[in-house]
């Protein structure tokens, strides 16, 4: 098998586009996924030192679809079974964060294969008639949260109105675990997940109904991982990029990917 590029954020990460959609289970033993770049290691979402354990991405594409992969290595895979509470999920997860000039939506995933998703719409980018001004985002059906005021993220642009019940039509995901899922005294390989955005449901993060090749978005992947010692929890955060102080609620620091022909 030839070698595997691999991407740093700070370069433009080349989106493959595929000719097969792949089945979405986890197992991530499909060709294209052997074949398609891949992100350096995470790293320390706030300082950009080495994590823990080894983590990376791929991102695939075709007409239908936006597809990522990730591979996490960890000897003990489990889920805290925590529900979430407004912006915080206590949990083991894989994060994709996709941001456009007025939108940003977050994904969630834990070994499980269970899902959260958040949408933020900038309070700027809502106006009446316009883009976001639609039935699913209608602001006094849906009675979205507003944060970047009393409530984080704050960001120097203002506030943001948090859809968090909004649910991405036609996604699909998988996780798949490489040994025992809580199964606390077994050793374990780690864990994978496979996700599928549709073009359609991204449509709030897009300038047009139908990406091409050469278009770019901003993506962030990144891992929340709760650190279990010596009957102590405490919660740290991987990423692709360094996000720092901004955190990965600062769009503007998201790397950049193109689509490829």
């Amino acid at each position: 098998m030839n070698e595997i590029a691999t991407i740093a954020p700070h370069t433009i990460y080349p989106v493959s586009r595929t000719d097969k959609a792949p089945i979405i289970r986890g197992r991530l033993d499909e060709p294209m996924w052997n074949q398609a770049a891949r992100t350096t290691r995470f790293v320390s979402a706030s300082t950009g030192g080495v994590a823990f354990f080894d983590t990376q991405a791929a991102i695939c594409w075709d007409d239908e679809a936006l597809y990522v992969a990730g591979w996490l290595e960890e000897v003990d895979v489990w889920t805290t079974t925590k529900e979430r509470r407004g912006l915080v999920w206590e949990e083991n997860t894989f994060e994709i964060f996709i941001a456009s000039d007025g939108a940003l939506y977050q994904l969630s995933i834990n070994p499980a294969g269970d899902v959260q998703q958040l949408l933020f719409i900038w309070k700027d980018a809502y106006t009446a008639g316009g883009r976001y001004d639609v039935a699913d985002l209608n602001l006094a059906e849906r009675r979205p949260a507003v944060v970047g005021g009393d409530a984080g993220p704050h960001h120097r642009r203002g506030q943001r109105w948090l859809f968090d019940e909004w649910a991405m039509q036609g996604l699909t995901c998988a996780s798949r675990v490489s040994g025992d899922l809580n199964e606390r005294h077994n050793l374990d390989a780690g864990w994978t997940v496979e996700i599928s955005m549709p073009w359609s449901g991204l449509a709030h993060l897009l300038d047009g109904p139908s990406p091409v090749a050469g278009d770019r978005l901003r993506i962030a992947l990144a891992r929340n991982q709760v650190i279990d010692q010596m009957q102590q929890q405490f919660t740290t955060c991987w990423s692709w990029h360094t996000a720092g102080d901004a955190g990965l609620y600062a769009p503007e620091g998201y790397p950049v990917v193109e689509l490829r022909s």
